[in-house]
């Protein structure tokens, strides 16, 4: 009985699970895919919020300087800006 079959057999199942269209090629690129997708959730949800912020800007004057109190800590003179910082679940009782 020759050993070449097997020796074959063995490259064909080392190229399927090792090779460049390996199973273990395929599972990289499927968790690969997963970060892509919340990656681009992500970012799309930023986006909303930046089209907000547009259409806050682009519609009421008071939404300008609602921004600009948040984002630069700026106001009219003789205006005071509270700032509250966001506590966690376990923050300070």
């Amino acid at each position: 009985m020759s050993v070449v079959p097997f020796v074959l057999m063995g490259a064909v199942v080392l190229m399927a699970i090792f090779g460049d269209h390996g199973l273990v090629r395929r599972h990289e690129l499927r968790e690969r895919q997963v970060e892509i997708k919340q990656q681009v959730e992500q970012l799309q949800a930023e986006n909303t919020e930046l089209r907000r912020q547009i259409r806050l800007l682009d519609t009421h004057r008071i939404g300008m300087k609602r921004l600009a109190a948040e984002e630069l800590l700026m106001a009219e003179a003789g205006s005071t800006i509270y700032r509250f910082d966001r506590v966690g679940v376990h923050g300070v009782r």
